[in-house]
């Protein structure tokens, strides 16, 4: 009958498994950093997430409130500061741009939010992104 070690391994896989002493804690500390890395990704790209679409909203908000009867495309703009300045942080309304286009009877007011995406928490500090709202004005 084989002999068998108190760990578990016959002595002859004991030159390929070796011994196992003290590799939980290598192990924890391996594992516990592959999670920590893959948690702090995700909250990361839900933040990135989560400017895309307060930005869009504010472009989108700001078209509409300056395709009401009496504002002005200079209202657009201000309104679109306003709203990224409150939600996010003001280095991601550095960039806005606003354009009216005639259509028929009325006009298209174009808001363009031109910024960077968050790669470290909420500064822009990434890559280029782009961002435009539409509302059509009568009149």
């Amino acid at each position: 009958m084989r002999r068998v070690v108190p760990n578990g391994i016959p002595p002859v896989f004991r030159r390929f498994f070796g011994e196992s002493k003290g590799s939980a804690v290598a192990e924890f500390v391996m594992i516990t950093t592959l999670l920590v890395l893959i948690a702090l990704t995700l909250i990361q790209l839900a933040l990135v997430l989560h400017v895309r679409n307060t930005l869009i909203d504010a472009a989108a908000n700001g078209a509409h409130y300056g395709a009401l009867a009496n504002r002005s495309t200079a209202d657009a703009q201000d309104r679109t500061r306003h709203l990224i300045t409150e939600s996010l942080h003001s280095g991601f309304a550095g960039n806005i741009s606003v354009r009216s286009a005639n259509i028929g009877e009325g006009s298209v007011i174009t808001v363009s939010v031109e910024t960077k995406v968050p790669l470290v928490g909420l500064l822009p500090n990434g890559w280029n992104l782009h961002v435009q709202g539409e509302a059509v004005k009568y009149g």
